[in-house]
């Protein structure tokens, strides 16, 4: 995984201030049915999230076996999974894919303690370390509070 603040331009052009490459092979967890968590992001106290947005670049897939065709991701923190983006699909063999969703469930967020923005990935089937293909882009809005 690796994590970038954007340049000045393009916070000013998107409100988004930092990037997220999340790819196949951060999935480690080869228990099958099982989650894995991933932190994206450390927050202060005072930081607000106040956008949230997925890109799927290539879509999550064990080109292997298309009976594995359900992969779902969330962003959120450990107050709320799915505080920033609600469950996405984002494998290759499912019908209901997506390519790209924003922010869609609560209001900005400021926080109060330090905490980390997450992602959760969920198989429906299979474990994630057996996917062999996938790569999503997660951007994020945040302010520091304490700055102004």
């Amino acid at each position: 995984m690796k994590t970038y603040e954007l340049p000045a331009e393009t916070k000013a052009a998107t409100g988004y201030t930092h990037k997220v490459i999340l790819d196949h092979t951060d999935l480690t967890n080869s228990s099958t049915n099982t989650a894995q968590t991933i932190e994206l992001l450390s927050v202060a106290a005072g930081d607000v999230v106040h956008s949230a947005a997925v890109k799927v670049v290539t879509h999550f897939e064990n080109t292997a076996d298309t009976a594995f065709n359900s992969t779902t991701l969330i962003v959120g923190d450990d107050g709320t999974t799915n505080r920033y983006v609600t469950s996405t699909q984002v494998n290759d063999n499912d019908g209901n894919k997506v390519t790209y969703k924003a922010h869609t469930n609560t209001a900005p967020h400021a926080y109060t303690a330090a905490n980390t923005v997450d992602a959760v990935v969920t198989p429906a089937s299979g474990n994630l370390a057996a996917l062999n293909a996938g790569e999503v882009h997660i951007f994020l809005g945040v302010n520091k509070l304490t700055s102004l």
